[in-house]
């Protein structure tokens, strides 16, 4: 187990990408939270299949857009667990609009979550995570829509793209004290894969002549992100910070 005795945050992280990652966390030996904005039978799911690999778990109800908020959890956690070794910035929030139909509310709501609570939390992190002294790794899910524009993704990938400065900005300013930050990008998501089974079946619409096409023909799954985030936070990725890893079956490079 790469990550004993670890403990992780994932926030997000009661169902479909979350679920995944904090699975393949626990999985790799951490105890792991999960937050999201409501406890519901989702999120009572994913504690019990976190516990189901001998491992501690709990939720945590907040909006990682209210300052306040995210620094209670964040307290919160540190009692629980006596401290922060990971963090995984999960939450996801889109409405696919045309630019010139774009209301105001929803840009600022979209970048509130996809960027503002990324913000709010790291920094709520790196700063325990230099108070204990013990270094620490923060994740953050950006996606392929960081590089690739698609139609009416203007809010969404406007959102994606400046999460990969922050992560740079952060792996800079953090390095010093061993906090390493990078980023995940997704690609086509089979986001209701189960995790440990088969990966999905080959599907020829994910390739050529599609425009952003998938070269592997598949989807990638919750349990690939997954397994993306503990690669980044264990030894194995000791000295990789400030990148964009992609989990995308090659889209970006097709």
């Amino acid at each position: 187990m790469v990550l004993a005795g670890k403990k992780a945050l994932v926030t997000g992280g009661k169902r479909r990408i979350g679920r995944g990652i904090a699975l393949a966390l626990a999985e790799a030996g951490c105890d792991v939270g999960i937050n999201d904005l409501e406890e519901d039978e989702d999120a009572h799911q994913t504690l019990r299949l976190i516990e189901g690999f001998g491992r501690q778990s709990a939720f945590y109800a907040a909006d990682i857009t209210s300052s306040a908020q995210v620094k209670g959890m964040f307290e919160a956690f540190a009692a629980r667990f006596g401290g922060i070794d990971i963090l995984v910035n999960n939450p996801f929030y889109a409405r696919h609009q045309p630019f010139l139909d774009i209301a105001e509310e929803e840009f600022d709501r979209t970048l509130a979550v996809c960027l503002k609570g990324y913000f709010l939390c790291s920094q709520q992190a790196a700063r325990q995570m230099v108070a204990q002294g013990r270094g620490g790794s923060i994740v953050s899910i950006s996606s392929v829509h960081a590089h690739v524009v698609w139609e009416n993704d203007t809010a969404y990938g406007v959102a994606k793209a400046a999460i990969l400065r922050l992560t740079q900005s952060m792996a800079v300013e953090l390095g010093k004290y061993q906090v390493r930050c990078n980023a995940i990008l997704p690609g086509f998501m089979d986001t209701d894969h189960v995790f440990g089974s088969p990966p999905p079946a080959l599907n020829p619409g994910l390739g050529p002549p599609r425009a952003h096409h998938t070269p592997t023909l598949r989807s990638s799954t919750p349990e690939e992100i997954g397994r993306a985030a503990v690669f980044l936070s264990s030894a194995a990725g000791g000295n990789i910070t400030g990148v964009a890893l992609p989990v995308d079956g090659g889209l970006l490079a097709g």
